[in-house]
């Protein structure tokens, strides 16, 4: 008797299950012939009958996105990628429905998953690049036009995107010293950094409060630094107006209060200007009020290729009573296509170091480091810098620096 129970139970379970198949089969097919309507309302009896099924969820958002109810169409299918991570259709449907209801930056970030999960593919790169322009992260977007056409994009969709992203050649650099804006209109950026050298340990320690516009962005800086029993804090303007096409500069006034470790007053001027073809030239001029003047005038070049993006720099070096010069290289790989994630490796070589701070080491002959720049979120991000060096003027002596800095945009 239990048998045959247990027999029609299983029955009716196989024929429930069936139903269930042609239910969300026709909800499809409503869905392809334009039949929103419908599909919504079978998707919803699906969906609070199977809550796990991403499938149903994906169809559900879709049925919502066709009749431009945005916001539920925009909790579907969120629902459905966190059901299935790894989902790329409910990427690309979560993507375009953010970019139609005027979210670039989050549609950016969701064809970043979906680029993920299609390394191949050279559409989610080549939205990801639009969307990044809409939101306002003109070096993100570029870094991703090219990962796109590296992966073969059209031409015809690369020649439109790139004259869309001629005003983008005029941003700064990401350098690391301030976050990429990706849409955001302010930052702010703490960080410490400790120095082991056999001349005295130093430790320095810095807060930046950072404004984004149409025009450029500029920084309030605080400095403070202790070494050999003294200690010395430093106020700073920072900024990087965007000038004529292609073209950007980066202006940086600094004066110390003590001025016992930073120079009393201290000035630069930086010129850069894209070329073409990737190419990036550069003219710099730097004063620095110490005792002894110092003059600092540079020239660099910078290159773009695929996710990559490398720089060589020449100084001379002039005091009141000395000079010298230096190189400094650094390559950096964007892992994640975009200015927000980056690992660098640097060198330099000759008399003095790359001037960051105002405080320069002329007896520096040579040092190498490594620079982590990471955003968590599309908010909090991190920076790890390491970095050697040896001097010169002490046979044996060697320097070690380590750093670590938190921003927060928004």
């Amino acid at each position: 008797m239990s048998g045959s129970r247990y027999a029609i139970a299983l029955g009716i379970s196989m024929l429930g299950g069936f139903a269930q198949a042609q239910t969300a089969e026709q909800a499809q097919q409503w869905l392809r012939q334009g039949q929103s309507a419908q599909a919504l309302q079978a998707y919803t009896q699906l969906t609070q009958s199977s809550p796990r099924d991403p499938d149903l969820w994906l169809g559900k958002g879709l049925a919502h996105a066709r009749q431009a109810q945005w916001q539920e169409a925009t909790e579907s299918l969120e629902t459905a990628a966190s059901l299935a991570p790894g989902y790329a259709d409910v990427w690309s449907a979560l993507a375009d429905v953010y970019r139609w209801n005027d979210r670039p930056a989050a549609a950016a970030d969701a064809y970043a998953r979906l680029a993920s999960l299609r390394p191949q593919d050279p559409q989610p790169q080549f939205m990801r690049a639009k969307t990044l322009l809409a939101s306002g992260d003109l070096e993100g977007a570029r870094l991703a036009a090219g990962r796109a056409r590296t992966l073969g994009a059209r031409d015809a969709d690369m020649a439109a995107l790139d004259e869309q992203l001629k005003p983008a050649k005029a941003a700064p650099e990401p350098s690391g010293n301030s976050p990429a804006s990706g849409g955001h209109n302010w930052s702010v950026s703490a960080g410490e950094s400790r120095t082991v050298a056999a001349a005295g340990d130093a430790r320095e320690q810095s807060v930046a409060l950072r404004r984004y516009t149409d025009l450029g962005s500029v920084a309030v800086e605080r400095l403070q630094l202790q070494r050999f029993g003294l200690q010395d804090v430093a106020y700073a303007v920072d900024a990087y107006p965007r000038l004529w096409s292609g073209a950007y500069a980066n202006v940086r006034v600094q004066s110390a209060s003590a001025h016992a470790l930073y120079p009393r007053n201290a000035w630069r001027a930086e010129l850069y200007q894209n070329v073409g073809g990737g190419w990036e030239l550069a003219a710099s001029h730097d004063e620095l009020g110490f005792d002894s003047h110092v003059r600092i005038e540079g020239v660099s070049v910078g290159r773009y290729w695929g996710n990559f993006f490398a720089r060589w720099r020449r100084q001379s070096v002039r005091t009141d009573v000395s000079s010298g010069q230096g190189d400094r290289l650094f390559v950096r790989y964007y892992y994640e296509g975009d200015a927000d994630h980056y690992l660098e490796a640097n060198a330099s070589r000759g008399r003095s170091a790359d001037f960051s701070t105002a405080v320069i080491q002329p007896s520096r002959s040579d040092s190498r480091g490594l620079v982590l720049y990471h955003f968590v979120t599309r908010d909090w991000g991190v920076k790890v810098s390491w970095s050697q060096a040896k001097d010169s003027s002490i046979p044996g002596a060697t320097e070690r620096n380590a750093g670590l800095g938190l921003m927060y945009r928004w």
